[in-house]
């Protein structure tokens, strides 16, 4: 949720999973027929030695769904068995029909993709991130490994390449030692024509990748990290970063105050919020109502970066409370919840003391979600009796960590299909720009402090997290996302950066839905 730009300590995370023993490029696999067949390639000319066609770094439609097929086995890219599971293989099949066979190129610096998968939204990638030739290509969490990172290269022909960042290796369908269909990565031919099998046509289909945000208008749609809440009157009242309200009367229309959420400021401000954006700033408000009170959790950057980002310690911040009994104050002033101190002298701790997230388990215990960066996600105790934190020495509880970055968390208490669940949803990567990478990803859990696995099986603490949305279209990097109920209709309230406007940031307001195994889903 808010700036990830207050410091982006990066560590190293790689897969997991045994690196299967592979035989070099050839070999046509798998069966089945397709409606048409892939393009063959250009003859080489008559006469001298002829160099393969290495293609030109090409831009693929991040709007809809795409097929990729072989050109030598005229097969299509799917995951092994429609398998759900983190490190499943990419395999090939010779029809359509599944959702896995869909995949999503989403757009990543450098002209780079990340290709994600519309069955299991996990990225494709190579078994344990290696770089030898014949390693198997695998679905995966998008933790941030640059085995995720692909470059698609047009050819003469009108077919692909494509190419691992991590390894320089191409994708391809090939054969391993037991005659076996699989899908691995190789060399590219330095003489004669290139392999076919490394060659890949790009079937667009026509349904968008995901639902679209429905059309919003109004001064209060441009907006960060959106909270809201309806009153019992049905009045919409929706909080962001920078201390920014508005309200709506009908989910469609939102129209600013122009007032700050929080003002004047409190007192004991002045002595923390002195550098950066003044001293009214505050980012990712939470809203939650209870007893017939309004408790707002906000964030206080104090300081934008660290001066030794190498120490992969919290940036200096805080997060506080304050109370009412309206939605728009005004406010008291219930004090500090957690600090953290940065690289301070002294400094003890590590997390950094972002977006809030307040929610209530089933049990009635108060609980609060935070942090970024640095260390990941955390989740501490309230008291219901004055919202501040229970136990003030108890450390919090970590939930999920991504080298990567993550931050912007939010925790959903919801029983789906019977069963009682802790949903979590977070954004990924940097934010704050037109051509940011942010995305929301999920996951979920029994219990309040977990832990919390995403629908592959893998722990959110090792960087799991399924996909919910990412780019497409128009909509640019959405997250900053909380998880509403307005008018009776579950919604994943989000900003995302509007291509159509120059990047400008705006409201994105979908439905939210649970499939069969219960997992959430846009509408």
């Amino acid at each position: 949720m808010s700036r990830n730009k207050i410091v982006a300590v990066t560590r190293a995370c790689a897969l997991a999973i045994a690196t299967a023993s592979l035989a070099s490029c050839g070999g046509a696999g798998g069966s089945g027929s397709v409606s048409s067949p892939a393009p063959s390639p250009t003859p080489p000319p008559t006469g001298g030695t002829q160099t393969p066609d290495a293609g030109t770094v090409a831009t693929v439609d991040d709007s809809v769904a795409i097929r990729i097929q072989n050109a030598d086995t005229g097969q299509y890219l799917t995951i092994d068995g429609d398998s759900q599971t983190a490190g499943a293989a990419i395999a090939q099949a010779g029809g359509t029909s599944s959702s896995a066979t869909g995949w999503h190129a989403i757009p990543m610096p450098n002209r780079q993709y990340n290709i994600e998968n519309m069955l299991s939204h996990q990225v494709m990638g190579i078994s344990a991130a290696a770089k030898t030739a014949g390693a198997a290509a695998v679905q995966w969490a998008d933790n941030g490994t640059s085995d995720h990172l692909w470059t698609f290269y047009k050819l003469q022909n009108g077919n692909y390449l494509i190419k691992n960042a991590n390894s320089g290796l191409y994708l391809q369908a090939d054969t391993d030692s037991s005659g076996k269909a699989v899908i691995d990565q190789g060399e590219r031919a330095t003489s004669g024509t290139g392999c076919a099998c490394q060659e890949w046509s790009l079937v667009q289909g026509t349904d968008p990748v995901y639902s679209m945000p429905p059309a919003l208008t109004g001064s209060g749609i441009d907006v960060h990290d959106p909270d809201l809440i309806q009153d019992t009157s049905g009045k919409i009242w929706l909080y962001g970063t920078h201390n920014t309200l508005a309200t709506s009367t009908d989910g469609q229309h939102f129209t600013s105050t122009g007032s700050p959420i929080i003002s004047p400021d409190f007192p004991w401000w002045a002595s923390k919020n002195t550098t950066w954006q003044g001293r009214t700033d505050i980012w990712a408000p939470s809203i939650l109502h209870a007893n017939g009170i309004y408790y707002l959790y906000y964030s206080i950057p104090i300081y934008q970066t660290p001066s030794d980002p190498t120490t992969n310690q919290g940036a200096q911040a805080l997060i506080a409370l304050a109370t009412s009994t309206s939605p728009n104050g005004p406010w008291a002033d219930a004090g500090k919840i957690i600090e953290s101190c940065g690289d301070a002298a002294g400094c003890t701790t590590t997390f950094n003391a972002i977006d809030p997230a307040p929610f209530i388990d089933a049990n009635g215990r108060w609980w609060m979600s935070f942090g970024s960066w640095q260390d990941g996600i955390h989740v501490l105790e309230l008291d219901p009796a004055t919202g501040l934190r229970l136990h003030p020495d108890a450390t919090p509880v970590s939930i999920a960590a991504r080298g990567a970055g993550e931050e912007g968390s939010f925790i959903l208490p919801r029983v789906v299909n019977g069963k009682q669940w802790y949903y979590y949803f977070a954004s990924i990567n940097p934010c704050c720009s037109a051509d940011s990478t942010y995305r929301v990803v999920m996951g979920r859990s029994e219990n309040p402090t977990g832990p919390y696995l995403d629908r592959g099986g893998l722990d959110l603490r090792d960087g799991g997290g399924t996909i919910l949305v990412s780019t497409h279209d128009y909509v640019v990097g959405p997250g900053g996302e909380s998880v509403r109920d307005v008018n009776g209709k579950l919604k994943l309230v989000y900003h995302f950066y509007d291509a159509r406007a120059n990047g400008a940031p705006k409201l994105g307001l979908n439905d939210l839905a649970f499939d069969g195994d219960g997992w959430p889903y846009l509408k």
